[in-house]
């Protein structure tokens, strides 16, 4: 057991640092969005109300962005300190699902369960920016990990000691994730409620209670963040929870809706990579067996948890690929415990050795087809590590230890994260604005008007000197469409700037006549002044 925490502790000092030293820029759409409302939050030291260059920014609730504010005001205004929280979110997620797999199951389940869900394709990505939806897992496993322990207490005693602990536990668990992602934590929690006493009917008063108990504490936990809200801005509680939550789950009234039903089937198959294969022996299992034994039904559980979860996103109108990640913690610990119980070296491990050895590989094939980047060194990094990979899981097959194929996992994991953290800048510059903002801060002040085609800006806000940060106001600073620029470049003085992305310029020539020569490049960015469009004409 002591060899397995250690590979736990290696893969998550793995999961933090690897992706501070990669040290990619930060990245729009949402990551510089966030970034520059938590430094925006600092700099104003309102710690109320979160802001966009003054708006008030209503979306997202308040907690990531203290962390993020915190982090900023101790580390300074980097990437580094922007990355800092989300990745300390991913490794609290792990140590969350590994005390549930524990109290589910064993330790040698819940140490795998941990490993799986901080390798796991789309959990490690979130992790990596700064975005909130990270923030919610650890806060939602350890309300369950709350009701499962009060459910293991079978005695009226017992019932009577623990009920207002582990209601009290719960509810401030909650409260936090009602301060991270509004009430999504405290909706899962209840789906787990219901199939824990769906396993053992005669705990449904004691869930009952106790949940009750919870959400009693969380709402009183949140609420005088979300009190203040609504005294600072008048009516933010019913655009919150009634617009953005109820409205946003039942009617098309979100951006993000107009998806079909299946749209989390392909997020739950490709984010659970490299740990899919298992999956399926995972599902043989809780299907097989003694009717009555306590591992079926544990099984039984864990994935009526996960089903009804998955139908409970996949019924809401909104959909989001982040949307889903409360299912994979559920999946690392089916995954867990499938693993601890038997040892796989057939289709799932053959999944996952591939998967592992790929990845980086494949992540170099999105950024030539999507940008055109191809270099040349990068390419023969990730295919030796894929080869190490492939090695390391074709030794850890033929060794008849348990032990052996799990180190193996882990060196193997520790090879693909060092892989993707090579394409990761390589990605990231393509889809930031750090060099466009060192641009501007090198000349010492912004151009009389700066149009960004086709691109979120939070990145370039968060990147500029503070004086000009000042000065990027919307009547300075914004962003237009292709379209739209033309008509910009007729109007707007003479230095105003118009930044085009490199891979979107065939499409901006064909705006002109004769295609323009841009005026000076910034990273990836083709920077034209409006009196050299207007030649173009």
């Amino acid at each position: 057991m002591s060899h397995l925490r250690r590979l736990f502790a290696v893969v998550a000092l793995a999961l933090v640092v690897a992706p501070l030293v990669a040290s990619a820029p930060l990245f729009d759409p949402d990551e510089g969005l966030h970034a520059a409302i938590a430094q925006e939050m600092v700099q104003r030291g309102d710690y109320v109300t979160p802001t966009f260059r003054g708006e008030p920014f209503l979306d997202k609730p308040i907690l990531f962005f203290w962390a993020e504010a915190a982090s900023l005001r101790l580390v300074g205004h980097n990437a580094a300190a922007v990355r800092l929280p989300p990745l300390l979110f991913g490794l609290f997620g792990m140590i969350a699902v590994a005390l549930l797999g524990r109290a589910l199951f064993d330790e040698a389940a819940g140490l795998i369960a941990g490993i799986a869900y901080g390798t796991m394709l789309l959990p490690m990505g979130v992790s990596e920016v700064a975005v909130h939806d990270i923030g919610l897992v650890p806060f939602m496993c350890l309300a369950a990990l709350c009701l499962v322990r009060l459910e293991n207490n079978l005695v009226a005693s017992a019932f009577r000691r623990k009920i207002l602990f582990y209601g009290f536990a719960a509810g401030f668990v909650l409260g936090l994730s009602i301060l991270t992602k509004g009430l999504v934590g405290i909706v899962f929690t209840g789906i787990l409620a219901v199939c824990l006493t769906v396993r053992r009917p005669e705990s449904w008063l004691r869930l009952g209670v106790t949940l009750t108990i919870a959400v009693v504490v969380a709402l009183l936990v949140a609420a005088p963040w979300y009190i203040a809200m609504e005294h600072a801005h008048p009516g933010y509680l019913y655009y919150y929870f009634v617009e953005r939550h109820l409205q946003g789950y039942l009617t098309a009234t979100q951006r993000h809706a107009g998806r079909p039903f299946w749209y989390y089937l392909p997020i739950v198959i490709g984010g659970a990579l490299p740990w899919t294969g298992y999956l399926a022996g995972a599902v043989r299992s809780a299907l097989g067996g003694a009717p009555g034994s306590p591992e079926i039904w544990l099984r039984r559980t864990l994935w009526g948890w996960f089903a009804v979860g998955l139908v409970f996103l996949s019924i809401g109108e909104s959909k989001l690929v982040t949307y889903a990640l409360p299912l994979f913690p559920i999946l690392a610990l089916i995954v867990g415990e499938h693993l601890a119980t038997r040892s796989s070296r057939g289709f799932g491990y053959i999944i996952h050795v591939a998967a592992l050895a790929l990845l980086p590989a494949l992540g170099l094939v999105a950024l030539k087809v999507k940008f055109g980047e191809a270099r040349p060194f990068l390419w023969t990094a990730v295919l030796l590590l894929g080869l190490a990979v492939v090695l390391i899981g074709r030794h850890a097959r033929r060794s008849p230890s348990a032990d052996a194929l799990i180190d193996g996992i882990a060196r193997m994991s520790v090879l693909a994260l060092l892989g993707l953290m090579l394409v990761a800048p390589r990605a990231a510059a393509w889809m930031t604005g750090r060099d466009l903002a060192a641009t501007f801060n090198a000349a010492g002040a912004l151009p009389s008007r700066v149009w960004i085609i086709d691109e979120r800006i939070g990145s370039l806000i968060f990147y500029l000197d503070p004086p000009l940060r000042a000065q990027a106001g919307t009547d300075r600073v914004d962003v237009s469409s292709f379209p739209e620029a033309v008509t910009h470049a007729r109007v707007d003085p003479d230095d105003t700037i118009f930044a085009v992305r490199d891979n979107q310029l065939p499409r901006f020539n064909r705006m002109f006549a004769s295609p323009p020569a841009p005026d000076t490049r910034a990273g990836t960015f083709s920077l034209f002044r409006a009196e050299t469009l207007r030649k173009s004409y």
